[in-house]
């Protein structure tokens, strides 16, 4: 009894501790401003934009909600003794190493950018991109875009949640894997900023 008693109030401590609460204050006003000029942009670019770019941009979206949703899943179910097994494994450079070993040691933050943020972001783009394939059905069918607009919808529902939950399985079986691949992406757009600065 004592101990879950401990482990509650240590809970309590860590949800309203000052640190998860500015970070949640901060995350939250981030996902506002990038959600509404993630819609803003996405409605004028469909707007002026063909079918055929629209879908493209679509795929892209859902691709990526998908993916990021899966790295955000592996480094919070990856430990760093797994991780730091793997980087040995694979001879990876230090910097690399401190990337991904970084990703594990803030892997709340991480998940919560890859899979809310990211996946909220993209999930703009796609209903924008989806609503503008749907007009464009309509108006070439002769219809009004309600039903074009429910089917275009529950498809890109249903794939973005189908490929998350498939992508999971994969994530999670391959955690150390897949962290270790984000970090590695991290550490060469951090040496091509370096390169461009240089």
């Amino acid at each position: 009894m004592k101990r879950s008693d401990k482990n509650t109030d240590r809970g309590e401590k860590a949800f309203f501790g000052g640190k998860n609460l500015v970070w949640s204050i901060k995350i939250t006003a981030v996902t506002l401003v990038l959600s509404g000029a993630a819609s803003l942009l996405s409605q004028t670019a469909v707007a002026a934009s063909d079918i055929l770019i629209a879908v493209m941009l679509l795929i892209f979206m859902i691709l990526t909600s998908i993916i990021f949703d899966g790295i955000g899943v592996s480094v919070a179910s990856c430990s760093r003794d797994e991780v730091e097994r793997y980087c040995l494994s694979e001879n990876a450079d230090c910097e690399c190493a401190e990337t991904v070993l970084a990703l594990i040691d803030g892997a709340e933050k991480v998940n919560n950018v890859c899979a809310d943020v990211i996946g909220d972001v993209c999930g703009v783009l796609s209903g924008a991109c989806g609503s503008g394939i749907a007009s464009a059905i309509a108006a070439a069918i002769g219809i009004s875009p309600v039903f074009p607009s429910i089917a275009v919808s529950g498809m890109i529902a249903a794939i973005t949640v189908g490929g998350k939950a498939a992508f999971k399985t994969v994530a999670i079986r391959n955690s150390a894997e897949m962290v270790f691949f984000a970090g590695k992406a991290l550490t060469w757009l951090k040496g091509s900023r370096r390169g461009k600065r240089e």
